[in-house]
């Protein structure tokens, strides 16, 4: 298969590919143009929000923008009309772009109406890059040479690239201080272990990634699903890719948590009541019992199906993985990503130079920058190898914000914090693992 390459800076007017299509290039020219015309009568619209070039499709409102960019950041701080004109011909490109009367109009260039027609402007660079994708794409899929997973990850980032209002330094120190006055209370995901999650600053964070390390059956997926339930319980939006079980057993996992019997023990009193209801008149001892938990099971069953959980087992590269979360995000449906776990990832097109260590690495790389452009927490997993590191790659732990290893001891298991970017670090915490019903809890030393 030949690897599809999408370049969405490519000058979209000199692509050639839309004269091909049907319909025309979508863009919205009064938004263009109340756009310029707001730039050049309040230059603190500039400096309010991001004008990227592509949020203009007319080639001359592109470089009218450029134009009135190099005046503001000149020193002199002025993008009127005549110091952009002033500029526009010292740099020769007055005789091409015209007058400047044209955007001098009688509309309001206050900050918010600015905005609103920014919107516009994005929601059409938006569409025209969508576009683009398609139309690059239609000639190599009736091949059957195209990456349709390189082709939906472009699009959802089309999807995803919603309008982000720029915030000034006074607006991040004014955020700053209302979380270390508490006005505004911080968002974390523990385990549920009051002493553990205080010890790791509550645990992970939007923008943050958090590796959860242990040998083979060590307690990985329990700790993370753990995490999840919680979240879950919160009231929060929960996307697990489990890339080791189907989502009906990470289900089954999160129903023996809450009911707090093993999950032979669900399936033993359902054929037992299978079997009281087939000779109801040999009622046993173990009735009132079987009755108590399938009473628990359904109340489980019932508290999972009202919780905010999307189960994903179908995945396993990075491309789709990384599409879904953008998809997701972009609905409010990802406060928390789950990735179980980081050794069963793979990356498409990986070149034969590389090592198994760099392809960790760069999986980790990508998690981690995609929890920081969505403003999203992600929880992943690896395995330690036998001298108990971070198996294959000590990037994880670069890339982690988090880091916590499971690790075995003469008393039992035990939580080490061996990363924990705001908070205290190298601190063990004891715990039991209760396998059968998916849980750690905490124990005295």
């Amino acid at each position: 298969m030949i690897p599809m390459k999408i370049n969405l800076a490519t000058n979209l007017q000199d692509s050639g590919q839309f004269p091909k299509m049907q319909k025309a290039v979508p863009f919205n020219e009064s938004s263009e143009k109340v756009a310029i015309s707001a730039i050049l009568a309040n230059n603190q619209n500039l400096e309010a929000m991001s004008w990227p070039e592509d949020l203009f499709f007319i080639p001359k409102h592109r470089t009218i923008l450029a134009a009135a960019k190099k005046c503001h950041e000149s020193g002199s701080g002025k993008t009127d009309f005549l110091a952009v004109q002033a500029e526009l011909e010292r740099s020769g490109l007055l005789e091409s772009i015209g007058s400047l009367a044209e955007y001098i109009l009688n509309t309001p260039s206050d900050i918010e109406t600015t905005r609103w027609h920014r919107v516009n402007l994005v929601d059409s660079a938006r569409y025209r890059n969508a576009s683009k994708i398609i139309a690059e794409a239609q000639e190599s899929f009736r091949g059957e040479s195209g990456d349709i997973g390189a082709v939906s990850l472009a699009l959802s980032e089309c999807a995803a690239a919603l309008d982000k209002p720029r915030k000034t330094t006074r607006d991040h120190l004014r955020d700053l201080i209302s979380e270390l006055e508490d006005k505004v209370r911080t968002v974390s995901y523990g385990t549920g272990i009051y002493s553990l999650d205080e010890i790791a600053s509550g645990g992970v964070k939007p923008g943050e990634l958090m590796t959860i390390a242990a040998e083979t059956s060590g307690g990985k997926t329990i700790l993370l699903l753990q995490i999840a339930l919680e979240a879950m319980r919160a009231d929060k939006h929960v996307l697990v890719f489990s890339l080791e079980m189907p989502a009906k057993k990470v289900f089954a996992r999160f129903i023996s948590n809450l009911c707090g019997f093993s999950i032979n023990r669900i399936k033993l009193a359902v054929l037992a009541a299978k079997e009281s209801q087939d000779a109801p008149q040999k009622p046993t001892e173990q009735n009132p019992i079987i009755a108590q938990e399938l009473k628990r099971f359904k109340a489980a069953t019932e508290d999972i199906y009202k919780m905010n959980i999307q189960v994903e087992s179908g995945y396993s590269d990075l491309d789709s993985i990384e599409s879904a979360i953008r998809e997701f995000a972009s609905q409010g449906r990802a406060d928390l990503v789950i990735v179980d776990y980081l050794q069963l990832v793979h990356l498409r097109n990986m070149s034969s130079n590389e090592t198994r260590e760099q392809h960790v690495s760069e999986i980790t790389r990508r998690l981690k920058a995609i929890s920081l452009q969505l403003n999203l927490a992600i929880a992943t997993a690896s395995q330690l190898n036998e001298d108990g590191k971070l198996r294959e790659s000590r990037a994880i732990g670069h890339h982690s914000d988090h880091v916590w290893l499971i690790r075995k001891g003469e008393d039992g298991p035990a939580v080490h914090i061996a990363k924990n970017r705001d908070g205290e670090r190298d601190r063990s915490f004891p715990v039991i693992m209760r396998g059968d019903i998916s849980r750690f809890e905490g124990r005295t030393k």
